[in-house]
């Protein structure tokens, strides 16, 4: 069976409530490499894939694992998406009230340079995040095909 729109639409609001948490939890000086280097372009998909099967398991049963990996591809995106919506403007609110704080080279960058940087990203993400679904995704059904 191939993916549904309420499939996709419960992966798009996991992962922005994902990204949206790392986001936050990024403001922490040093929690922010292990968030921007190694838990957003890899495990971000996985998670909310593994979210999505915890929360709703229905969804996820009839699947391919070419499925799986759009979907891990979708999450990552997404997940990135709200992680710098709510991070970039938070790490600018808090230059401005403390003055030592961490900027990440955010201030320096302009809209072209910002959003040229921005796209690139994502589609690293994307293709990451779409080898872990597909891995998810494998892992997946070999379980399911195991117990049933």
């Amino acid at each position: 069976m191939s993916l549904n729109v309420i499939t996709l639409k419960n992966t798009a609001i996991y992962s922005a409530i994902f990204g949206a948490g790392l986001g936050v939890c990024a403001l922490i000086p040093a929690l922010m490499p292990v968030i921007s280097l190694f838990l957003l372009p890899f495990l971000s998909g996985i998670i909310v894939l593994l979210a999505l099967k915890k929360l709703s398991p229905a969804t996820l049963n009839d699947l391919s694992t070419r499925d799986f990996a759009i979907l891990g591809g979708i999450s990552g995106t997404i997940c990135l998406a709200a992680f710098l919506i709510i991070f970039s403007p938070m790490v600018l609110i808090l230059k401005i009230l403390i003055k030592n704080y961490y900027t990440y080279g955010i201030d320096f960058l302009n809209f072209f340079l910002a959003s040229v940087l921005i796209a690139s990203i994502m589609l690293i993400f994307f293709a990451t995040n779409a080898a872990g679904g597909l891995l998810a995704g494998f892992l997946f059904n070999w379980f399911n095909e195991k117990s049933g």
